[in-house]
């Protein structure tokens, strides 16, 4: 299956103004004067489907994009991944808000996934994801995640994080320690200050929050529960979402 989708934002005096087209099972819904979310209208993904995402939002806008439930990755077609590729530009004094609910990568599946934001300068923008390695009782199929920034026209971040719960390497001690969530949240846009330690751990959750070179910070999680991660990443972001407001 193949399907595009493509949201642009514009503010306006008491909501913003959308203009969408969509075409399952990549579907866009708007919850609220400044939220869309992504519904799905098929199951799956399923090995083998290429699904795409545009986003624009206008000098001044801001923008919740949420999905309206997990989105769990299967196999189909005999060693074909998933690929789900996601843009978004951002003009200036835009804010993005990106918080889909968490993957589930089943046993089998491979997800190919990229993310690509552009932000002027003045913008803002929040992006969390958490991939969770296969349902209960499974280790987990194989990711390769791209998540590429750039800020007022120079390179921000180029990061990829590669998992593959049946890689003993890569599930081992030099790679995830057995643990099932990976969770990430990217902050980006001046004068948005991270969290007040660098690193922590506590049984079953250990993570690390790192400046980047310019306007942001990137902070990584690993757990053996999602509703671990999620504290964390809860907190983080009300934390954020207090500053972006302001």
């Amino acid at each position: 299956m193949r399907a595009h989708a493509e949201l642009t934002v514009e503010p306006g005096p008491d909501a913003a103004r959308l203009r969408w087209r969509c075409a399952p099972p990549v579907v866009l819904r708007p919850t609220g004067p400044h939220r869309v979310h992504l519904v799905q209208a098929a199951g799956g993904p399923l090995g083998g489907d290429t699904l795409s995402l545009d986003v624009h939002l206008g000098a001044g806008s801001h923008l919740q994009l949420c999905s309206a439930a997990a989105t769990v990755v299967q196999p189909g077609r005999p060693a074909a991944a998933v690929q789900w590729t996601v843009g978004a530009a951002l003009a200036t004094g835009a804010v993005l808000g990106w918080r889909p609910e968490p993957t589930v990568v089943c046993d089998g599946a491979e997800l190919r996934s990229s993310m690509t934001v552009a932000l002027q300068r003045g913008s803002r923008a929040m992006l969390r994801e958490v991939v969770v390695l296969g349902r209960a009782g499974q280790r987990g199929g194989r990711v390769h995640g791209a998540l590429t920034v750039e800020y007022d026209g120079v390179p921000l971040l180029a990061h990829t994080l590669l998992l593959d719960g049946a890689d003993p390497v890569l599930a081992g001690p030099a790679g995830t320690g057995g643990a099932r969530v990976v969770g990430m949240l990217t902050v980006v846009g001046e004068a948005v200050a991270g969290p007040a330690q660098d690193a922590g751990e506590e049984p079953g959750l250990r993570w690390a929050c790192s400046a980047l070179d310019g306007p942001g910070w990137l902070l990584l999680a690993l757990a053996d529960r999602v509703t671990d991660v999620a504290r964390l990443l809860d907190q983080a972001t009300q934390d954020v979402g207090k500053q972006l407001r302001g």
